[in-house]
C-alpha cells in the first residue's frame, strides 16, 4: 500500500492514519493475543503452527509471539518467507524457538532441512512456530514430531476482530485528544463483509480513513455508502 498524505490526521486525532502500512515494532504494538494462542506459546514441548488464509492475522501473531517469548527469555528467531523464497536463511543451531512466517514456500528439501534440525539429538531443545497455508501436519507425522495446529480463521471471531480493531486505533490515537471510532455495527459489518480476509478490512479502512475530516463514530451504514463508492 502506498502511503499518501493524512492531511485530517490531528482533527482525527490520530498521529497517522492507523490503517496504513506497518513497521515491525508497530505489528506488534497492535496484536492481541487469544487466550489460547498466550497459553499454548508458553508450552515449550510443543511444535506450533498457525494455518490460516491470507488476512487472517498469522504474521501479526507470530511477532507478538516473538516479542513475547523474548521478553521470557530464551534464544530465538523470527524470519519472513518472501514470495519465490524457497529456502530459510536462520541458523537454527544456537536457537531454542524458531519463527518461521509462510512456512508453506519451503521446497521439498528445505523441509527436509527443517525437520532435520529438530530431529537431530543436539538440535532436540529446538521449537518451531510457523504460518502456513498449507497443513503440515502430514510432514510432522512423517518425522515422527508432535504438532499442534491452530486454526487461525476459526480463532478470528466477531468479538476479537473488534478487540483487534480497538487495539489498532487506541495505538495510533493522539493522547488526551477525542478521535475517531467504529461504532459496534461497523465492526460486526466489516467481519462479516471481508472475514477470513481482514487485510483487505485494513485496505479499506484506510481509504475511508482518508476521506475522514470530523471526529466521529464511523457506523455500518457510512461504511456501506463508502464502499459502494470506492468498490
Amino acid at each position: 500500500m502506498q502511503k499518501r498524505p493524512f492531511f485530517f490526521q490531528h482533527t482525527l486525532g490520530f498521529r497517522r492514519n492507523p490503517f496504513g502500512a506497518l513497521e515491525r515494532e508497530e505489528w506488534i504494538g497492535i496484536a492481541v493475543l487469544s487466550p489460547m494462542l498466550t497459553k499454548l506459546s508458553a508450552t515449550p514441548s510443543t511444535h506450533l503452527q498457525l494455518l490460516g488464509s491470507m488476512g487472517s492475522g498469522k504474521t501479526t501473531t507470530l511477532l507478538k509471539l516473538a516479542d513475547t517469548l523474548t521478553q521470557a527469555g530464551g534464544h530465538l528467531a523470527y524470519e519472513y518467507l518472501a514470495q519465490g523464497q524457497r529456502a530459510y536463511q536462520t541458523d537454527t543451531a544456537v536457537l531454542t524457538t524458531f519463527l518461521l512466517d509462510e512456512a508453506q514456500r519451503l521446497n521439498r528439501r528445505e523441509r527436509r532441512r527443517l525437520l532435520s534440525a529438530i530431529s537431530r539429538q543436539d538440535q532436540s531443545g529446538l521449537r518451531l512456530i510457523l504460518s502456513s497455508h498449507e497443513d503440515l501436519t502430514p510432514l510432522f507425522r512423517r518425522w515422527r514430531q508432535p504438532l499442534q495446529t491452530i486454526d487461525m480463521n476459526a480463532l478470528l471471531t466477531a468479538d476479537l476482530y473488534g478487540r483487534m480493531l480497538a487495539r489498532r486505533l487506541e495505538y495510533f490515537a493522539l493522547p488526551d485528544r477525542p478521535h475517531t471510532a467504529l461504532s459496534p455495527d461497523a465492526v460486526q459489518w466489516l467481519y462479516e463483509t471481508f472475514y477470513p480476509n481482514m487485510r483487505d478490512a485494513e485496505y479499506f479502512l484506510y481509504e475511508v480513513w482518508q476521506k475522514e475530516t470530523v471526529v466521529r463514530e464511523v457506523t455500518a451504514v457510512v461504511l456501506k455508502e463508502l464502499f459502494d463508492q470506492i468498490g
